[in-house]
C-alpha cells in the first residue's frame, strides 16, 4: 500500500515538472517586446510593505488612463507616464491604495500600509472567485496566519471561535479526535450536521471513522496539515452554498492550500515543541475516604458490615497505600511538530510551485500511547501557452497511532482508572511487577495500557489535475479530475494475561481494514463580459460526476494462544468474518449568473440539479435554486456626503439546499449472509425493508446581512440574520415488530433554525512602532423541531430526545428537588384519620422513599414516581458562542491572545452518574464526602447503597450542569528579527516565540472539561461519557525563512 501511494506522489510531481518545462520559447519574449515599446518618459521603483518585504503583483496604473502594469517578484515596477502631472495609483489586496504624482522623479520607493480589509480582496466561492465588494451571500474567511502552529493544533482547533455562526466542539482531547461541527444550528436528526468540505475544489469524504471496541471517532480534517492552508472560506447561506446542492444544507467549507503563483522564491522551515500535561483532575476518593464510603454502601444494602478483606485490612501490604490512578495513568508528554516548504514562481510567472513536508510527534498524555504523523503536499501552476494552463496538486498524509480504549463504554481505560479501588496497588509490592488483574478479576488499568494493542494506521491521498483553456476572449473552459483515497487499518488485541472471565471469548484479536475512494470529474465554462462600461456579467455553466466506493473487512478471532501473538493468525478460532462493499454515484449540473451595475447594484442566481443513486427512480433528482441581491449603498452620493462610512453593503438572499446523508441502499431491500449457519450451510437473511419513495432532505434558508467599514477600512462589521427551515427529514421510523423489522427509512419531520451571527474586526491602533488589531465573533441560534412522525417523541437514547416545539437533543429525565432529610419528610398526602400517604417508587405498592433518598418531582401528582414523571430537564444548545482575539505588535514583538467562549446550554454528566451509581464495586467521586448518612442530614447527595435499589442515580437534574465557559485558548509572544539583524546570516526572516494553549478555563462544570460532545449526531451534543481529557500546552517555536 505504501509503495503504491508513493508512486502516485512521484507521478504527480513529475507530471507537474514535465508540464512546467514545455513552455514555448517565445512566451517570455512577448513580454520583453511589450516592455521595449514603452521607452518614453518611463518611471520605475520598488514596492514593499512596512517590514520591507517586496510586494508581488501590485497593480500600478496611471489615473484616468488604461496604462497599467504589475510589480515583479522583487517588488519592482516600470511604467510609462504621459507627463509629469500623471498620478500613479498603487492598489493591492489587503493594503490601502496609494497615489503618487510623478513630478520630476524617475524612481520611487513605495511603502504600502495594511488595512483590516479591502474591497478588492478576492475570496474563493464555489467554482470561482469574487471580489469581496461584489459578494451577495454570507461568506466568512480566515487566513494562513490564523492556523494553529502548536503540535496539538488542527484545522478544527484553528477554526474554533474565529468564524461567526460556526460552532465546533471537539469530542475529546485525543490526537485527531472528531468534532461536532454545526453551522447555524442542527439541520438533521439522524445524520451528521457537519458542513461539506472542499479542498482545492475536491469534495472531501467527511465521514468520521470510529475505532474498534470503544467507538471513539476521528476527524477526516486531521489528514490535512494546517501549515499548508492558505485560506478557508465558509459559505453560510443558501445563496452561496446551493452551488453544491444536495450536500450543502449544513454549509460549505472551502479550503485553499498554498501555492507559489506570483510569489518570490523562498524556503520556510518551522519547528514547534510543546510540554503537554493534563489540564485538570477529577475528584475521586482516596483510600480512607473510599473505605468509609464502601462500608456505608454495603451496610445500607445488606444491613451487615462488609467482609471484603481489602477494605477491612488497611495494614495489608497489598492494600495499605492510597493511590490516585490519575497520577499513574497520566504523564507530562513532549510533543514536536516540524514543517518545511518551498514556494516561488518563474520570472515570467509562467510557473508557480509549492512543495512541503511535515512531521508531527503528538505523544498523548496517557501512558503507553504513541502518535506519529507524516504529511506532504505539492501544487504546481503552469502556463503551457497563452491560452492553455494547468494545475497539478496533491496532499498526502500517513499516521500511526498506538492508542487505548477511551470512548464511551466500560472498556474505556479512563473509566477503568477512575473507578478502580484507590487501595489496590497496580504493582506487586514484593516484585514491583504490574499486576494484570485486581479485585477478583478486574483488569488493572496500568496492565491494560501495557498489554492491550489498539493500533490504527491511516493513509490519505487527495489529488487533482486541472486544465483551463481560453476558447475566446472572456470565455474559459475548465476541466479537472480528482481523487480522494483513504485506507485505515485497525488491529485490536486483548491478550490472555488480561482474561478477566476465564473464557476464551475474552481473549481475542480483531483485524479491520477500511478503504474509501472517491473519483470526480468536473467540466465548466466561465464567461465574463463588461457591457457599455457599467454592466458586468459573469456566467458559469458546468457538470460534475462523482463515484464513491468503500470496502470494509472485519475479522475476529478468539482464544489467542500467546500474549505476544497479537494477529488473527495467533487465535484458535475465527468467530466472525464480514466484508461490506458499497458504492454510490452522484451526477450534477449547475449554473450561476452574477450581474452588477457599476459594481453597486448586485444580483446572483444559482441552480444545481443533483441525481443520486442513493434514491430510487421516483425521486432520484433534486433541484436546488437560489437568488441573492446586494446594494453597495456607500457608493450613493447621499451616503458619501455623510462622510461616515468607508463602505456599506446590504445583502438579501433566499435559496434551497439539500442533504443526502443516508445509507447508500436505503431505498432497497438488503440481504446479508448470516454469521451463524444452519445444517452447516450459510444462511441469507433480509436485513432492511425497501422504501422506493425516499427523497432528499431540503433546507430553505432566508438571509439578510450588512457589511460595514469605517475609518478607511480599519473597522469592519459584518452581521447576518437568517431563517433556516429543513423539511422531509431522512428519518428511521419505527414500525410494528410484526413486520420483522425494527425501523425503515422515511421522509418525515422538520426543523427550524433562526439566528444571528456577527463579526467585528479592526485595527484599533496603527502607529509606526505599535499596532493593535482585534477580531470578535458571535453566533446565536434558536433551534426547534416543528414536526415528527405522528408528532410523537423520538427517543434516540435513554436520556435525549426530539420533541415537537423543543430543540433537538434535549435531555429527558426526572427533576430532582433535593434529598429527604428524614423518613417522615416523605408526605404525599394525609388520610382523613391523619395518617400519612408517602410517595412510592414505580407503583402504588412500590417501595417507600426514606431519609437519604432523592425527592423527585411528581409531575402528574399521583404519588407514584415512575416514567409518567419524566420530563425535559436540559438543553445542550448554547445561548450564544464565539471568540475574541487581540494582537499587539510593538516594534519586533507581537503578543496574541485568543479567547473562545460559550454562554448557556446544559451538559449531562453521564460520567459522574455512571461512577457514583455503578452497580458493581467501584471507587466514587468526592461528591460522596457530603452524602446523606444519618437521619436529619441536610445535603444534595443521597444515601450510598450498593446496586442503588431506589434509583437515586437515575437520569435527573442532579447531573445536568451549566455548560458556559470562557477559555483563554491561546496566549503567544513572538519576536521577529529585523532585516538588519539578519543581513549577516543571509536569512529573509527569523521568528521565535513562546505560547500556551488551553491556559485558563472559567467554568462551573465539574467534569474534565465543559467543551464536550459524544459524537457528531445532535443527540450526543453536551453529553459527557468520560472522553479523553484535553491537555494544556506550553510551546516554543522557531520559524525561518530563506
Amino acid at each position: 500500500m505504501r509503495s503504491g501511494l508513493w508512486h502516485i506522489l512521484f507521478f504527480m510531481v513529475c507530471t507537474g515538472s514535465i508540464r512546467a518545462n514545455v513552455l514555448p520559447s517565445g512566451y517570455t519574449h512577448l513580454a520583453t517586446k511589450e516592455s521595449v515599446s514603452r521607452q518614453q518618459n518611463v518611471v520605475s521603483g520598488t514596492i514593499k510593505d512596512r517590514q520591507g518585504t517586496p510586494l508581488i503583483g501590485v497593480s500600478v496604473t496611471i489615473r484616468g488612463t488604461s496604462i497599467q502594469t504589475k510589480s515583479t517578484t522583487e517588488g519592482k515596477f516600470s511604467i510609462s507616464a504621459p507627463s509629469s502631472e500623471s498620478i500613479l495609483v498603487f492598489s493591492y489586496m489587503g493594503f490601502s491604495t496609494l497615489e503618487q504624482r510623478v513630478g520630476n522623479n524617475k524612481n520611487f520607493d513605495m511603502v504600502m500600509q495594511e488595512t483590516a480589509t479591502d474591497l478588492d480582496e478576492v475570496v474563493v466561492v464555489g467554482y470561482g472567485q469574487q471580489k469581496r465588494s461584489e459578494l451577495t451571500g454570507a461568506i466568512s474567511s480566515i487566513r494562513a496566519e490564523d492556523m494553529d502552529e502548536y503540535a496539538g493544533g488542527s484545522l478544527n482547533t484553528s477554526m474554533q471561535g474565529k468564524i461567526s455562526g460556526l460552532n465546533i466542539t471537539t469530542n475529546s482531547g485525543e490526537p485527531g479526535a472528531g468534532a461536532a461541527i454545526t453551522l447555524r444550528g442542527v439541520s438533521s436528526i439522524n445524520g451528521s450536521s457537519s458542513p461539506l468540505i472542499i479542498i482545492d475544489g475536491v469534495p472531501m469524504n467527511n465521514d468520521e471513522f470510529a475505532s474498534l471496541e470503544d467507538g471513539a471517532a476521528f476527524s477526516p480534517l486531521n489528514d490535512i496539515n494546517p501549515a499548508d492552508i492558505e485560506s478557508i472560506e465558509l459559505l453560510k447561506d443558501a445563496a452561496s452554498a446551493s452551488i453544491y446542492g444536495a450536500r450543502a444544507s449544513n454549509g460549505v467549507l472551502l479550503i485553499t492550500t498554498k501555492s507559489g503563483e506570483g510569489k518570490p522564491a523562498e524556503i520556510n522551515a518551522s519547528v514547534n515543541s510543546s510540554v503537554v500535561s493534563l489540564a485538570r483532575k477529577l475528584g475521586v476518593l482516596n483510600g480512607p475516604q473510599f473505605r468509609s464510603a464502601y462500608q456505608d454502601a454495603i451496610f445500607n444494602a445488606t444491613g451487615s458490615p462488609t467482609t471484603k478483606v481489602s477494605v477491612i485490612d488497611s495494614l495489608h501490604p497489598w492494600y495499605r497505600e492510597s493511590y490516585n490512578y490519575q497520577d499513574i495513568m497520566y504523564r507530562n508528554a513532549l510533543q514536536h511538530k516540524a514543517d518545511i516548504s518551498a514556494r516561488g514562481s518563474s520570472k515570467d510567472r509562467a510557473v508557480g510551485y509549492y512543495v512541503s513536508a511535515g512531521y508531527r510527534d503528538q505523544e498523548p498524555i496517557i501512558i503507553h500511547t504513541k502518535y506519529r504523523q507524516y504529511t506532504g503536499a505539492a501544487k504546481v501552476n503552469y502556463k503551457i501557452s497563452s491560452k492553455l494552463a494547468g494545475v497539478t496538486n496533491f496532499n498526502l498524509s500517513n499516521y500511526e497511532y498506538n492508542r487505548l480504549n477511551t470512548g464511551n463504554n466500560d472498556r474505556s481505560v479512563i473509566r477503568r482508572y477512575l473507578i478502580s479501588f484507590p487501595i489496590y496497588s497496580p504493582w506487586d509490592p514484593y516484585t514491583g511487577e504490574v499486576i494484570p488483574l485486581i479485585d477478583n478479576g478486574k483488569i488493572n488499568p496500568v496492565a491494560q495500557a501495557m498489554y492491550t494493542k489498539n493500533e490504527v494506521e491511516r493513509w490519505r491521498f487527495l489529488g487533482k489535475q486541472e486544465f483551463s483553456y481560453e476558447l475566446f476572449k472572456n470565455l474559459e473552459f475548465r476541466t479537472n479530475v480528482s481523487m480522494d483515497y483513504s485506507a485505515t487499518t485497525t488491529n485490536y488485541f486483548q491478550p490472555p494475561i488480561l482474561n478477566s472471565s476465564g473464557s476464551g471469548k475474552s481473549v481475542y484479536s480483531i483485524y479491520n481494514p477500511l478503504v474509501r475512494k472517491t473519483f470526480i470529474n468536473e467540466n465548466f465554462f466561465t464567461w465574463k463580459k463588461k457591457i457599455q462600461k457599467y454592466h458586468n456579467i459573469n456566467f458559469l455553466l458546468g457538470q460534475s460526476n462523482q463515484y464513491n466506493l468503500s470496502n470494509e473487512i472485519n475479522i475476529r478471532g478468539i482464544n489467542s494462544l500467546d500474549n505476544e501473538m497479537s494477529g488473527i493468525g495467533g487465535t484458535a478460532q475465527v468467530t466472525n468474518k464480514t466484508q461490506r462493499e458499497e458504492e454510490y454515484v452522484l451526477r450534477s449540473f449547475f449554473t450561476r449568473l452574477n450581474y452588477n451595475y457599476k459594481s453597486k447594484y448586485l444580483l446572483s442566481m444559482l441552480m444545481r440539479a443533483d441525481g443520486s443513486s442513493r434514491f430510487g427512480p421516483n425521486n432520484r433528482w433534486g433541484y436546488f435554486p437560489s437568488i441573492s441581491t446586494g446594494w453597495l449603498f456607500s457608493e450613493e452620493d447621499f451616503v458619501k456626503k455623510m462622510g461616515v462610512l468607508y463602505s456599506g453593503k446590504l445583502r438579501v438572499s433566499y435559496g434551497i439546499t439539500g442533504n443526502q446523508e443516508i445509507g447508500n441502499y436505503a431505498t432497497r431491500s438488503l440481504y446479508e449472509f448470516n454469521a451463524s449457519t444452519y445444517d452447516e450451510n450459510i444462511s441469507i437473511i433480509s436485513r432492511t425493508v425497501a422504501n422506493p419513495n425516499l427523497k432528499w432532505e431540503t433546507t430553505k434558508q432566508f438571509n439578510t446581512g450588512v457589511d460595514l467599514a469605517f475609518l478607511r477600512g480599519r473597522l469592519n462589521v459584518t452581521a447576518d440574520y437568517y431563517i433556516k427551515n429543513s423539511y422531509d427529514l431522512l428519518f428511521n421510523v419505527q414500525i410494528p415488530s410484526q413486520a420483522g423489522y425494527a425501523r425503515m427509512p422515511y421522509n418525515f419531520g422538520s426543523i427550524s433554525n433562526k439566528g444571528f451571527d456577527m463579526q467585528v474586526e479592526g485595527i484599533l491602533i496603527n502607529k509606526k512602532t505599535f499596532k493593535w488589531t482585534t477580531n470578535f465573533t458571535l453566533g446565536l441560534n434558536r433551534n426547534k423541531v416543528t414536526s415528527l412522525p405522528d408528532n410523537e417523541d423520538y427517543f434516540a437514547t435513554t436520556y435525549s430526545l426530539a420533541r415537537v416545539g423543543q430543540p433537538v437533543g434535549i435531555f429527558y429525565g426526572f427533576k430532582a428537588l433535593g434529598v429527604y432529610a428524614r423518613d417522615e419528610d416523605n408526605v404525599y398526602t394525609m388520610n382523613g384519620d391523619g395518617t400519612v400517604v408517602p410517595y412510592r417508587k414505580g407503583s402504588a405498592t412500590g417501595e417507600i422513599y426514606k431519609g437519604g433518598d432523592v425527592i423527585f418531582e411528581d409531575l402528574n401528582r399521583d404519588g407514584i414516581i415512575n416514567d409518567e414523571d419524566l420530563q425535559v430537564i436540559g438543553d445542550p444548545t448554547p445561548d450564544f458562542f464565539g471568540g475574541f482575539q487581540n494582537k499587539f505588535t510593538y516594534k519586533q514583538f507581537t503578543l496574541t491572545a485568543f479567547i473562545n467562549y460559550t454562554i448557556g446550554g446544559n451538559l449531562l454528566n453521564q460520567l459522574k452518574r455512571g461512577i457514583d451509581g455503578n452497580q458493581f464495586d467501584v471507587n466514587f467521586t468526592t461528591d460522596q464526602l457530603r452524602r446523606w448518612r444519618n437521619q436529619g442530614d441536610v445535603t444534595d447527595v443521597p444515601i450510598l447503597v450498593k446496586a442503588d435499589p431506589m434509583e437515586n442515580y437515575a437520569v435527573s437534574t442532579r447531573f445536568v450542569e451549566d455548560g458556559s465557559f470562557i477559555r483563554l485558548q491561546n496566549l503567544a509572544l513572538n519576536y521577529q528579527f529585523s532585516k538588519n539583524q539578519l543581513s549577516k546570516v543571509k536569512l529573509k526572516g527569523l521568528n521565535i516565540g513562546i505560547s500556551a494553549q488551553n491556559l485558563l478555563t472559567f467554568a462551573s462544570y465539574t467534569g474534565y472539561d465543559p467543551e464536550i460532545s459524544s459524537g457528531s449526531n445532535p443527540f450526543g451534543f453536551g453529553v459527557d461519557n468520560g472522553a479523553f481529557p484535553r491537555s494544556r500546552f506550553y510551546s516554543l517555536s522557531l520559524n525561518i525563512k530563506l
